[in-house]
């Protein structure tokens, strides 16, 4: 055991004599000691300043992409760790606690920047980051903040150096995770689901543990590969700790059991007039892999294509009134999509999945079955399905606080991603990565301040076990853009476009490559999927149009966009009242209030509207 092992195993048993009578008093304190650290090496091992460390290293290519990958991985399992114990803080504590929480949270972030800044950075490439580092290290010395056995690891070293106090530093936040288990067991607060997480979260920390000691194993000092190693030695013992901290192209993930990140053709057929668009659409059907792509996965599954069961994925909950159909998957494609399914390709069972949003907390009738028949999305070819109605528990294998699944799409034989090509203030564009969003939890359990999970989080768990094997993106007119285009837009563009391929973040990539996005990972899902998948493809071929679209307004079109951008996130998760002020102009004949709406309220959602561009046109 080493010393910092050996000071937190002391800390450990001080908290016990400390608290004899009370492990729930106990179980608090180790809850803000796992949120302070989880968050400090959550920032510590950020992939910006590990990159750059990395590319310092006189390493191989192959050999600095699998350390890379590694530290990426344990980085996300961090920052779920992060955010899944704040959540389990705010739920379960009174005020002073949420607010002791968030001031934890907060010095581990600043501690955790510090750190990184010491061990990484020399004077020269950042004397202002390391001055200021210096002096919060300082001022956690005095605090008692940082322990003896850590100050002299705070220094600029080898690689391997850092690997080996992160060893030790994982073992103790393994060790810290198991005693909370073993004191949740005693609280009849936590239930089974509760008590698996943290242990889930302690054999996390394990994995890191062991991934850090393999790659100071194959360090030198000199930050160079030790003598024995190869890439392929490094990639066998990585893989034995977990796939997951492996780049894709070391995984043994075939394009049929998920095709995320694998590439192929993309399909991007451009119209010229709005008459085209069933008979474009058409031949999009026709012409691209769709009709393969199934008779391969009917094959792999040992049945014949009339017996699959095909699900359907479009977007239509974000729907508020027929004056502005810009936030749904056009239902004439999507009708021609199932037919063409059922009779062409003769399918043995289409459905139409879908899940509410947040509006049904505000408003009447807003369930799936109710506004897919207030915009007409009705066909003898499909069923539509409410996937809030169709969850099922499932044990998923990686990520945090995402516990069940739709029926239907878990079970489906074949899945369709089918969105409405859409601005974001967050995402930049909402595709068909983000388009499986409401598959699992409603979609504001990953929302708010007292969140477990990440919207990212539990989007990439969804497609991680449970991928589409086909996207299609209908870009063809009625397109959203502008600040907030994902909730509806006063004036929508014509695009003339379409997008389909067996590879869902391919078909992504060139979509948001075409609204001017110059880096798909400037969008947090897409960079999740980047993490979450190993990376992707470079092999993509693209079939039909590939130019920008004009015209096209993204979020940071202009300043005061890009400002707004900037504080969506933050404002709507502290400051939207759990959303309610964010409401578009709701059909109120066909969507009444729930609540009376006061005077206070109305006039604060039409100032929001105005600002964010969603007042409609007067109807004539």
């Amino acid at each position: 055991m080493g010393s910092v092992t050996a000071e937190f195993e002391l800390e450990l048993a001080r908290l016990r004599a400390r608290f004899p009578a009370d492990p729930r008093a106990e179980l608090l304190r180790l809850f803000l000691i796992a949120l302070e650290r989880e968050e400090l090496v959550s920032v510590g091992y950020r992939e910006s300043l590990m990159v750059e460390r990395l590319n310092q290293m006189p390493l191989p290519d192959g050999v600095r992409e699998l350390v890379r990958h590694a530290l990426i991985w344990i980085w996300k399992d961090e920052e779920m760790h992060s955010i899944y114990i704040r959540g389990a803080i705010l739920r379960l504590g009174n005020a002073r606690l949420r607010t002791q929480a968030l001031l934890t949270q907060a010095a581990g972030g600043l501690g955790g920047w510090a750190s990184s800044v010491l061990q990484h950075s020399r004077w020269r490439r950042a004397p202002l980051s390391r001055l200021a580092a210096s002096a919060i290290a300082a001022g956690g010395k005095l605090l008692g903040k940082v322990p003896k056995e850590v100050r002299h690891h705070l220094k600029y070293g080898p690689f391997r150096d850092f690997c080996l106090f992160n060893v030790e530093a994982e073992q103790t936040a393994a060790i810290c995770w198991r005693r909370i288990a073993q004191l949740a067991a005693g609280q009849s607060e936590f239930d089974e689901r509760l008590l698996g997480d943290f242990r889930r979260v302690a054999e996390d920390e394990d994995r890191h543990e062991r991934i850090f000691r393999v790659m100071a194993e194959a360090l030198d000092d000199q930050d160079r590969l030790a003598d024995g190693f190869s890439a392929q030695l490094l990639a066998e013992r990585i893989g034995e700790v977990g796939e997951a901290f492996l780049p894709r192209s070391f995984r043994g993930i075939s394009a049929a059991e998920n095709p995320l990140g694998s590439g192929g053709r993309v399909w991007s057929l451009r119209g010229n007039s709005i008459d085209e668009k069933l008979g474009l659409f058409g031949r999009l059907l026709r012409e691209s892999d769709l009709r393969e792509c199934i008779a391969v996965r009917a094959a792999r599954l040992g049945k014949p294509v009339g017996q699959m069961r095909v699900v359907v994925k479009p977007t239509f909950m974000l729907g508020y009134s027929r004056r502005d159909r810009s936030p749904i998957t056009d239902p004439s494609l999507l009708a021609e999509l199932c037919r063409f399914l059922r009779e062409e390709v003769a399918c043995a069972d289409v459905a139409v999945l879908e899940g509410p949003n947040i509006y049904d907390r505000f408003f009447h009738h807003r369930s799936v079955e109710s506004v897919a028949e207030y915009f007409g999305i009705r066909s003898p070819h499909f069923r539509v399905v409410d996937a809030s109605r169709d969850q099922v528990a499932h044990a998923y294998r990686r990520g945090m606080a995402q516990y069940t699944v739709a029926r239907t799409w878990k079970e489906a034989d074949f899945r369709i991603s089918f969105p409405k090509l859409r601005s974001h203030p967050i995402e930049l564009a909402l595709l068909a990565i983000g388009n499986a969003e409401w598959v699992g939890g409603r979609c504001d359990e990953f929302l708010f301040i007292e969140r477990q999970a990440s919207r990212a989080t539990a989007v990439m768990m969804l497609l991680d076990e449970f991928p589409p094997h086909f996207a299609m993106i209908d870009g063809y007119e009625d397109a959203p853009d502008g600040l907030v285009g994902v909730m509806g837009c006063a004036r929508p563009r014509r695009p003339l476009r379409f997008y389909a391929g067996a590879d869902a973040l391919a078909v992504d990539m060139l979509a948001a490559r075409h609204l001017g996005i110059a880096d798909p990972r400037e969008s947090s899902l897409l960079q999740a999927a980047f993490h979450w998948f190993g990376g992707w493809s470079r092999q993509v071929e693209v079939i039909g149009c590939d130019e920008p679209i004009r015209d096209w307004r993204g979020p940071y079109s202009n300043e005061l966009w890009a400002l707004l951008s900037l504080l969506a996130w933050p404002v709507y998760m502290m400051g939207s009242g759990r959303g309610r002020l964010f409401v578009p102009e709701m059909d109120a004949q066909a969507f009444p209030s729930i609540d009376r709406e006061g005077l206070l309220l109305r006039l604060a959602r039409q100032a929001v509207r105005r600002l964010l561009g969603l007042k409609l046109r007067p109807h004539h």
